[in-house]
């Protein structure tokens, strides 16, 4: 039995494929990457930064801005 010699809509098709699934790849990878940025800046940043405001705030730090006179 010999093969049959691949034709070029065959091998077109078949590169075609591997495109696409290397770009489904590529579209899943940087969603997971983008969700574990999300994931770390509502975890750990912004409580970082809303504890940080607070100690501010308890501090009195907001009496020292300079106030606006018209």
């Amino acid at each position: 039995m010999q093969k049959k010699p691949l034709n070029a809509n065959t091998l077109l098709d078949k590169l075609h494929r591997g495109a696409v699934y290397a770009c489904i790849g590529v579209t899943l990878y940087g969603t997971y990457i983008l969700g574990m940025r999300y994931y770390h800046y509502y975890t750990v940043i912004r409580p970082e930064k809303q504890q940080a405001e607070l100690k501010l705030l308890d501090e009195g730090a907001h009496d020292k801005a300079k106030e606006l006179k018209y």
